[in-house]
This record gives C-alpha cells, structure tokens and sequence, in this order.
C-alpha cells in the first residue's frame, strides 16, 4: 500500500469550528490551500461543526507538517472572526493505512460521519463531505472558474491572504475551492474497483463500521436497518432463531442488553427491534428514555 492516513481532530465539547455554510466555506478553502503547500493528497473529507475527519496520502510525518499548518491558519481565521477559543483546545490524531481493507473502512468511517449524525443528509449529494464526489457520472467535469479569472478581493476573501496564490489546477466556485478540483477521487474510484463495491463497503459492510468507531473510543450511530440485519445474525448466534419476537421476556431482556452494549441501541430502537413494550425498556434504562 501507499502511505495513507486518517488525519482527525479532536471534537470540541464547548464551543464550535464551524457554525455556519460560511465557516465551512472558508475551512474548506483552508484545507484544499494547506494540501497543495505541504503537497499532500486529499482523498476523502467530512466536515462536522466542532471537528474534522481527512484521508490523505502522505506518511505520519507529512501528516502532521499538515495538520501543524491547518492548526495556524484555521486558528488565524477563528481569531479574525472573534472565535479563537474555539480551537485552542483541539488537538490531531493520526491513525496509519496500511491495508486495502483498512483504507476501505476508514474511508467509509469518514463519509458516514455526517449521514449517521444528521437525518436530513444524503451523504451522496452533502457537499461538506466527498461521498458524492465518488462514482458520480453527472460530475461537472469543466466546473468552476479559473484562479486567473478570480478578483483580487475575491481572491483574498478565498485565501484570506493578501499574498498567497490559488494553484492553477484548482477551480473556483462563489468563494468556494471546489473540492472535485483538489480531492483524489478517481485515485478513490480505482481502490474500490466499482461503484457496488464503494457503494456496499458504505452502506451495507455495517459490522467494519462498527469497529472502526469503537476503534476511535466512539459510539457506533447505526439506523433501525442497519441494527436489524446485526441483530437477526446477533439472534440466530444466541438463541438460534432469527426472529427476536420468539423469544421469551427474559431473553428479549437479555438480547436487549447485549445490543445496547455492543452497537449503543437506542430505548427506541431496542424496543422496536426486541417487541419488548416501550415502557418496560424506558424501565431498564430509564436515564436514556426520553421524556
């Protein structure tokens, strides 16, 4: 494998990176001009409102050169916005890719990110993360504008820099770098082999992901879908049906446990998916019941 890396910052608890399609415009930005000055590639990002999620191809070392000038120019522009506190807390990890498998998992991990967070968003088609960058045939391919045609003012409002110049190679889009114009998709497309492939490893290869986040001290967020097609193959393991409705109360209570503990099932989803009444889970686990 090339030297890949899942670069992360820590979420913040108290405060916000970005609040607004503004901030992510401009952090963004930040990130496409910091890839192409440290020269590393950009495969894969998720932007959430108080952390950030990268796939790069670099080693450790070129990694942290580039989360060390990220760290300065998003500290530079949250100062500017009467923010700073905002990232003084935040601090990088960096975990290793040393598999095709793993790449596939972390890069799955990372465009799931919004969609597991947020109802309202189709990760194919949420511009603040690169799933839809992937696969996509109806992909402007000759979008956006070139630097050369940028205003000065336009410019430096994209830079937020009187000085630094936009890579020729990057296309622009309002105030926005666009991402198809900086992000290695089509290296992406070609280590999955298939849109079925990037598209099961995604949406259906639910056990991996559940791993990853645990992997990241995180709590796996799967839908009522995803926790049912884990939970009937959980079932069958156990009790050796398929069918959580044919067990007995004390099994259901039991099942219950096991997937709250190992995927962090909701009150509802343990009650939809065990047929134990709501009112008897919000029972046993009355500090997450909702009121």
């Amino acid at each position: 494998m090339k030297p890949f890396i899942h670069l992360y910052t820590s979420p913040l608890e108290t405060a916000l990176l970005m609040e607004n399609d503004e901030d992510r415009t401009a952090v963004l930005n930040i990130i496409a001009l910091t890839s192409a000055k440290i020269e590393v590639g950009v495969l894969a990002y998720a932007l959430m409102s108080n952390h950030i999620h990268l796939l790069l191809k670099c080693d450790e070392r070129q990694g942290q050169c580039f989360y060390d000038a990220l760290y300065k120019r998003l500290a530079r522009y949250l100062t500017a916005k009467g923010k700073a506190g905002s990232v003084r807390n935040m601090t990088c990890g960096i975990t290793p890719i040393t598999t095709l498998r793993q790449f596939r998992d972390e890069l799955a991990y990372i465009i799931r990110n919004p969609f597991v967070v947020r109802e309202d968003i189709n990760l194919l088609s949420y511009r603040w993360c690169s799933g839809y960058l992937y696969f996509n045939s109806l992909l402007p391919k000759a979008a956006g504008t070139h630097p050369s045609k940028i205003h000065y003012r336009a410019r430096r409002k994209i830079t937020h820099s009187s000085a630094e110049e936009i890579p020729e190679t990057f296309r622009i889009e309002g105030n926005l770098i666009l991402p198809e114009s900086f992000v290695d998709y089509s290296l992406v497309e070609a280590l999955f082999g298939t849109a079925r492939q990037f598209l099961y490893w995604t949406f259906k290869n639910v056990e991996a992901q559940v791993q990853v986040a645990q992997g990241y001290g995180e709590r796996p967020m799967l839908s009522d879908d995803e926790l049912f097609v884990l939970s009937r193959d959980m079932c069958e393991s156990m009790y050796r049906t398929r069918q959580p409705k044919d067990l007995s109360v004390v099994q259901k209570k039991e099942f219950a446990a096991r997937l709250r503990q190992q995927y962090h099932a909701s009150n509802g989803q343990l009650a939809r998916l065990t047929t134990l009444d709501q009112f008897l889970v919000n029972e046993l686990y009355p500090l997450t019941a909702k009121r």
